[in-house]
Order: C-alpha cells, then sequence, then structure tokens
C-alpha cells in the first residue's frame, strides 16, 4: 500500500545522507552474483516439492556449517524482543560460535516510523527482522538479496520445510523471485482446545486432519450456556487464516483487476464463515466476555505455537492442541504465515560476518538452539519438532503432539500480486477486517458482500494505480 509514501520517501533520503555522509568504509559489498539460469531465476532457487524429498537433515547441516574468521566485529540486530529474549536465542550462540562477533540489540520499532528514528539516530543495523512487508524496506533503500550469499557459501535450502523459502521468494516486491531474508522461526498456527468444555458437554476431543467443516460441527455442539456460564464453540483468532490455505491472490499480478468473485476460493472462504456466523449464540453482539485463556469459556481457538508456553504456564487450563483444519480438496495444507526471516541491511558495513549469523541461526545446530527455547523451528528434522520449547515443558512436566503441526504444508504461491491484498497471513489486514465484518453483518449474503468488497478494492487499486 502507498499510504505512507510521504513518510518513506523521507525515510529514504535520510538513510541516503547518513550512508553518504557517515566516517568510515564504505557498505560492504554482496559477493559476486553466481551464474543463473537461462531464464533469469538464481541457480539456488529450490524446486517445487511434494514432500518426498529423502535429504537427511545431518547430511545437510554440514554444507550449512558457515564459518567467519575475519576481524572483531560487533553486529546491530534490529528485532522487537526484550533483552532476556535476545541474549537466550540469539546473543549466547552467536558469540560461542563466532568469538570475533558480537551481537546486539538494536531497539528499534519496525515501522516507517521506527526506522526512520533509528536512522536518524545514525544507528544503523546490520540485521533486521521483516515485519511490515518488503515494500517498505525497498522504499527505505534496505534490501540485500541473499542468494549470492547462499551461492557462495553453498547453504542447502532444501533443509527448511516445503513451502517457506517459497513464501519468502513470494513476497519479493518486484515479483522476480529473489530471497530478501532468511526464515529462522516458524510460526505456524494450531488449533488449541479447552479439554475440560468438551467434557462438560460430552463431546469428542478435535483431531489432527479435520476440516473446517468437521471443526464447525464441533464448535456448534460446544455452543451453549450451562450453569450461567456462556460458551464460545470457535474463535478463529484471525478470520483470514483459513484463505491463506488456499494460495490464491485477490488480484491479477499483471493488471491490477479484483478477483474476489471470480475465484472460488474466495466463495468457499465466505461460505465457511456464513455456516459460522449461523451457529446458534456464536456471534455475540453483547458485551459478555470471550477468552481462551482467562475467562476459559471458548472451546477451540487457533493461535501461533509460540503462545503454548504461555497457555502451558496458566493454572487450571486443560487445553490440548491439534493441526489447523483443512480445506478438503486441500489436504494437509496448513496457514500460509510467512516465518520470521532475517535480512542484511544493504548499507551494512560487516555484511560476511552478518550472513554468518543468519546462516548460523538457520542451520541444524541453530534450529536446536532456538527449538528448544521457544522459537519454532523452520528446518525439517524430527529431533527440532520434538525439542520444540522443551526448557518450558520439561518444567512443567507436559508433553504435547506437535508434530503434526509442523508436518501440514504451506500452500504453493505462483506469483506475488503487487496489488494485494496479501496472499500470506498478516494480522488484521485487509481480508480479516472484510471477514470480521461480514461475520457480524448477517443480513448481507455471500454474493452480495463480495461483489461490493470486489467494488470497494477495484478503488483501491486505481489509487495505488495513480501512486505509481
Amino acid at each position: 500500500m502507498k499510504k505512507n509514501l510521504p513518510l518513506l520517501c523521507m525515510a529514504f533520503l535520510m538513510m541516503v545522507l547518513l550512508v553518504s555522509g557517515c566516517g568510515g568504509t564504505a557498505a560492504e559489498p554482496p559477493p559476486a552474483p553466481a551464474d543463473e539460469k537461462q531464464d533469469g531465476t538464481p541457480r539456488s532457487t529450490p524446486e517445487q516439492t511434494d514432500g518426498s524429498d529423502t535429504t537427511q537433515p545431518n547430511e545437510a547441516s554440514s554444507a550449512n556449517d558457515v564459518t567467519y574468521d575475519g576481524e572483531p566485529v560487533t553486529l546491530k540486530f534490529a528485532i522487537e524482543v526484550d533483552e532476556e529474549t535476545f541474549r537466550i536465542r540469539y546473543k549466547e550462540q552467536i558469540e560461542e560460535k563466532f568469538p570475533n562477533i558480537t551481537l546486539e540489540l538494536a531497539n528499534a520499532s519496525l515501522t516507517p516510523e521506527g526506522l526512520q528514528e533509528l536512522n536518524a539516530r545514525g544507528d544503523i543495523p546490520d540485521l533486521y527482522v521483516m515485519h511490515q512487508g518488503y515494500d517498505m524496506l525497498k522504499d527505505l533503500d534496505m534490501l540485500e538479496p541473499l542468494d549470492p550469499y547462499i551461492e557462495q557459501s553453498g547453504f542447502d535450502l532444501g533443509v527448511i520445510n516445503d513451502g517457506i523459502v517459497e513464501i519468502q521468494r513470494a513476497l519479493d516486491p518486484d515479483g522476480t523471485g529473489l530471497l530478501y531474508g532468511m526464515p529462522i522461526e516458524g510460526t505456524q498456527r494450531a488449533l488449541y482446545y479447552n479439554k475440560a468444555i468438551f467434557d462438560k458437554f460430552g463431546v469428542d476431543y478435535p483431531r489432527d486432519g479435520m476440516t473446517w467443516d468437521d471443526i464447525l460441527d464441533l464448535a456448534k455442539q460446544v455452543t451453549a450456556e450451562r450453569d450461567g456460564v456462556k460458551y464460545r464453540g470457535l474463535s478463529f483468532g484471525h478470520y483470514s487464516i483459513p484463505i491463506t490455505q488456499f494460495g490464491v491472490n485477490g488480484t491479477d499480478p499483471e493488471t491490477g483487476e479484483v478477483l474476489f468473485t471470480k475465484e472460488p476460493a474466495f466463495q468457499q472462504f465466505f461460505e465457511m464463515l456464513d455456516k459460522y456466523r449461523s451457529i446458534p449464540g456464536m456471534v455475540d453482539p453483547s458485551d459478555y466476555s470471550y477468552t481462551f485463556n482467562n475467562d476459559q469459556n471458548v472451546a477451540m481457538t487457533i493461535v501461533s505455537l509460540p503462545t503454548l508456553p504461555l497457555y502451558n504456564a496458566i493454572q487450571g487450563l486443560d487445553f490440548d492442541i491439534v493441526s489447523v483444519p483443512e480445506w478438503p480438496d486441500h489436504p494437509g495444507i496448513g496457514p500460509s504465515v510467512p516465518a520470521i526471516s532475517i535480512s542484511i541491511n544493504k548499507h551494512s558495513k560487516h555484511k560476511d560476518a552478518a550472513w554468518a549469523v543468519i546462516a548460523h541461526l538457520a542451520s541444524q545446530e541453530g534450529q536446536l538452539v532456538l527449538s528448544r527455547v521457544g522459537s519454532p523451528p523452520t528446518i525439517r528434522n524430527a529431533e527440532a519438532f520434538d525439542q520444540y520449547s522443551a526448557a518450558d515443558m520439561e518444567a512443567a512436566d507436559k508433553k504435547y503432539n506437535i508434530r503434526p503441526i509442523f508436518e501440514q504444508r504451506m500452500a504453493s504461491i505462483s506469483n506475488f500480486s503487487p496489488y494485494g491484498p496479501l496472499v500470506t497471513f498478516f494480522y488484521d489486514d485487509y481480508i480479516n477486517q472484510k471477514a470480521r465484518t461480514f461475520v457480524t453483518t448477517p443480513d448481507k449474503d455471500v454474493a452480495t458482500f463480495l461483489r461490493e468488497m470486489e467494488e470497494e478494492y477495484a478503488t483501491i487499486v486505481k489509487e495505488m494505480k495513480e501512486l505509481k
């Protein structure tokens, strides 16, 4: 979206001034580009797989053991975590692995305003986490493709779970499939369910691999009032989660034509929401409080896997987790949620060291450390799956069957549309806002709502084109 265009331009100009005016050496250039295929794509672009790749993680991990033998450097890492989390997840393992690298937390909000403030202080980070999309970072002139580093070091992207790298490539704002961030922490969603509520109603627990219709049937059975308490069967967390399992664009990538009434996935998605809102008691217009954790009157909720340790610490909350429901014609496909990915700042003076940090965090060694302390792994590795949040689970003497959640694949995305809306999940984005409106507007049928939604978004696309 271009609504922050003046601010982004200002931030970009400030970045240019800082880079050109600061003392010392200039930004370190990237490695020489490797050979490309005849169609112009990097040779490191992974082939689409059907999950049958038998590469052993231990074999691949040796190829991903990147070293750094350069001069001692201090790298600044812009990521929105507290000092303690930064220490146990990143700083300790990096400084142990690379004695000549010191990793520091660059405190900043990863928004245009936050990065503008960081740049104004002359505190240009070497590493950062993508938060609001690569469009913003392109406008700030911070993007640095990782493909040359991957080629030069021989880093094997094949160890990463199916779909994760493809999602990152699809987010290239220019649509060329370059990789601007290395996925180091998964953001898988899971369906959490309150066992006590299901027991109260005498209903079977949810299972891995259920469909959305299956879950709505369960939700209907546990949405009612008992002993003066109102119970809601299902909270989506964000309504847009199910649409991301299709991997479809809402606009034509070339022309910007809006496809809400033409793409069957949107019809299917809103028809499912229509069933949801039609369940008696599911949509309560009163101010009655429904929460999974505090009030414990929501039977099922869909939230991120990293929420597991937080829920696990709540006294009296008897819950378990299963994989997110699937569409019948897309079995095994979970929500497409971009992983937390680390990027190199184009203006960093220490790019080789920055790449060493990224490569280590994405390696089997780094992923095992991250998984154990609560960062879902992005690599395809059984030990990393089983070790997820082990430090917290061992302390609480609890264990959950997490592997089916990691085994769900992300939807394949053929091409990212610059006109949006994002085909992947992004919190309270346009699709989520419209879905919420639909659920709370029972007098509007699916066909009418989609037509009006398409007309509205066509106006948004027109404004985008005018700003180009």
